[in-house]
Parts: structure tokens; C-alpha cells; sequence
């Protein structure tokens, strides 16, 4: 079994005219997590030895890097829960001191300028991450693409009318989806399917996604949100989420099927 998964992913598909070196993407992938791993590991250790916040928060930041990278279609974990958590006073991402030492003169406006560079530094570097996974989202769809026949559905009238508005403005669209909390994003799977500008792909995810994040770590750190609270929010959008889809399923299963003429 495991040579028959070996030889699945070293293969190249039964077509590749899409010209992207999908090995090359991974292997920067991988070496992408690892190095996130030993970063965090051993800034892990460095605290053990002597306790920093330096070393604390390269351990923050390579964890929540490594996280975000990760959360995709492939792999749908929530995000929401961890930008608010780094956010909050809980964590304090960016002590007050912190400025202080960089501006001496803006002592007055320490809490302000903290809360400012925790909400930046924050939504930035959570964009990064998603913007990293949802660009690993784009090379899996292509290489599982090699595998199938794309025009069963391409030829689908849905797929059509969708394909319809996303070429009236493909960057602005996306841009916005990355931005709404919308769990599947269609617009994401119609760019990959024509072969999107992947730099255009990857800002737009970027720029959506820090505008989203920081919505979110300015709420945590405006409103000065607890652990339960982060708890309670993440849970609710998970809960509309489950009820989204429920009662999709429930109202299909309970349309009478139609039987077909003997």
C-alpha cells in the first residue's frame, strides 16, 4: 500500500499542460513546515534555558505560521479562535513596553501603539500563512486535476454562469471572498480550475484575508475578549456553519424521489 501511494505522488498525471512544477511547489512546502518546526521547537528549548518573551513570541509566530499554512479545503481546521487568541491580552503578542523602547517619546501612547503594531502584526502574518495554504490548495486541485476529466463539470450550466461573473472582475471577486467568512469558497475553486494568475491569486488572498484578520485581532484586543469568550465565538461560527449545511441535507432528503418509468 505504501508503494502504491509512493508511486501516486511521484507521478506526474496523465496530462501536464498546465506548466507548473507541482514537485518543486511541495518540496518548498515541505521544507517551508519543517523549518516552522525546528524554529519553534527550538525556541521552545531557548525558553526552557532562559526565559524570554523574545524566545516566547518566535515560538508564537512560527506555531501560528505553521498552523495557518495548513488550514485549507484539504485541511479545514478554523482560524478564527487563533487570531483572536494572539490578539488578546491574554497573549499580549506586543508588550506596551515594546514601543517604548523603539519611541521613547511616545511613552503616553504605549497601550495604543501596542494594541496597533499586535492587530497589524497579527492579521499580517495570519494572511501570510492562509495566503501559503490556500496556494498549496491551488497546486493539489491541479495535480488531482491531471488525474480526472475536468470538462464533466466545466460543462455544467451552474459552472458556466459562475465562470460568467468571475471573469468580469477575477481579483475583485476573489479578493472579496477571502475577505467574507465564507467556509467553502467557489470563487477560489473557479480561479484554480482556469488556471488564475497565481501571483494575482496569492495577493488577493492576502489582501482579503489581513483585512479579515484584522477585524478580528481588533476586536479581540479592543474589546479586551477572554479565552472563553474566543471559545464561545469560535463555536458559534462553527455551529452556523453545521446548520448551513443540515439543512441543505435535510431538505433534499426530504424531497420524494421520483421513481423512473418501469
Amino acid at each position: 500500500m505504501h508503494k502504491k501511494l509512493l508511486q501516486f505522488l511521484l507521478h506526474a498525471g496523465h496530462h501536464a499542460d498546465d506548466k507548473m512544477a507541482l514537485r518543486r511547489w511541495f518540496l518548498f512546502f515541505v521544507i517551508f513546515l519543517a523549518a516552522l518546526a525546528l524554529t519553534a521547537t527550538q525556541s521552545l528549548h531557548n525558553y526552557d534555558l532562559h526565559p524570554s518573551g523574545l524566545s516566547w513570541r518566535i515560538w508564537l509566530t512560527a506555531l501560528y505560521l505553521f498552523y495557518m499554512a495548513l488550514c485549507c479545503t484539504f485541511f479545514p481546521a478554523p482560524t478564527a479562535w487563533l487570531v483572536m487568541l494572539l490578539a488578546s491580552p491574554a497573549i499580549r503578542f506586543v508588550p506596551p513596553d515594546a514601543p517604548v523602547r523603539l519611541f521613547p517619546a511616545a511613552s503616553p501612547h504605549a497601550n495604543t501603539l501596542a494594541a496597533a503594531a499586535t492587530i497589524t502584526l497579527i492579521a499580517l502574518l495570519g494572511a501570510l500563512g492562509t495566503a501559503i495554504a490556500n496556494l498549496n490548495e491551488y497546486y493539489l486541485i491541479t495535480f488531482l486535476l491531471r488525474f480526472g476529466r475536468s470538462a464533466s463539470y466545466t460543462a455544467n450550466r451552474f459552472y458556466q454562469a459562475a465562470l460568467r461573473y468571475f471573469q468580469l472582475s477575477p481579483f475583485a471577486l476573489m479578493l472579496a471572498f477571502n475577505f467574507l467568512p465564507i467556509p467553502i469558497d467557489l470563487v477560489r475553486w473557479l480561479a484554480i480550475s482556469r488556471r488564475y494568475s497565481r501571483p494575482r491569486y496569492f495577493l488577493a488572498t492576502f489582501i482579503g484575508r489581513a483585512l479579515r484578520y484584522a477585524i478580528l485581532a481588533a476586536t479581540a484586543t479592543c474589546l479586551a475578549i477572554g479565552l472563553r469568550d474566543i471559545l464561545i465565538i469560535q463555536c458559534a461560527i462553527i455551529l452556523l456553519v453545521i446548520l448551513r449545511y443540515a439543512a441543505k441535507i435535510m431538505s433534499r432528503a426530504s424531497c420524494p424521489r421520483v421513481k423512473p418509468p418501469a
